[in-house]
């Protein structure tokens, strides 16, 4: 499956900005947005820093709901891989990082590749919610959830850009994806930066304690985010994560 340059949402992505030789990748989440969630933290690192930035689409999002219905976990995986070696070809030092889904993902690079660092944000190790034991039961009468766009787009000055509904087996998916990375985890070595807001009441709890319970890296570091819950853009600890990020990278890549 491949998103072309027309298919694609006015402002979904993806974005590239050109800098020097530390290269990060970020990846967004899948709940149903695009590049645009990620696109402020990504300016504000690059404006301080003119670090290499990429911020890819995957396949399957900020085009139309039913490519992401159709799309793959081998697909996505191919499309990260892609990106990393295209980073890897003008930057020496590489860091992943992710929000949500893109969490899990950044970690399974960091697994793969042994990067050089890497950072999550409101990443989970299991979701919490009802609707979650009920997927398998509804999953036969309804395959797409309604997302509150309208009132996404409101909050965020119209920022915000994604569907109105994302398909159910998305969920089924990121559960793959978590049984994975629960596997993992102990082959992970690269600093890490962990975030996760107090107010997030879609991932559990325990998900930053746990990943970095089980991770190996020496040098990791956890921040809870007091305002926060799931949502990266405009998100009221938007600031905090800019300092910590930037003294992160700085310290392990300068």
């Amino acid at each position: 499956m491949n998103n072309t340059i027309n298919q694609f949402l006015p402002g979904a992505g993806p974005f590239h900005y050109k800098g020097n030789h530390i290269g990060i990748l970020m990846i967004p989440g899948g709940g149903g947005g695009t590049c645009a969630d990620l696109k402020p933290l990504a300016e504000d690192i690059y404006k301080e820093n003119k670090f290499t930035i990429h911020i890819p689409l995957l396949p399957g999002f900020g085009t139309k709901p039913e490519d992401l219905r159709r799309v793959t976990i081998d697909i996505w995986k191919r499309a990260l891989i892609k990106e990393y070696n295209t980073l890897k070809e003008t930057c020496s030092t590489i860091i992943v990082g992710g929000h949500s889904m893109g969490g899990i993902f950044s970690l399974l690079l960091a697994a793969q590749f042994k990067v050089n660092g890497m950072f999550i944000i409101s990443t989970p190790i299991g979701i919490r919610g009802i609707g979650v034991k009920l997927v398998p039961i509804i999953k036969p009468f309804m395959k797409y959830h309604k997302i509150p766009s309208e009132k996404f787009k409101e909050e965020t000055n119209g920022e915000w850009v994604g569907y109105d509904k994302i398909p159910l087996n998305v969920l089924k998916k990121t559960k793959l994806l978590l049984k994975e990375l629960k596997a993992i985890l102990p082959e992970i070595k690269s600093p890490i930066l962990i975030f996760q807001g107090k107010k997030d009441t879609q991932i559990n709890k325990e998900s930053m304690e746990e990943i970095y319970k089980r991770i190996n890296s020496i040098k990791k570091r956890k921040v809870w985010l007091e305002n926060n819950d799931h949502s990266i853009l405009n998100c009221p600890d938007h600031l905090q994560i800019v300092k910590e990020l930037n003294k992160f990278i700085r310290d392990i890549a300068l």
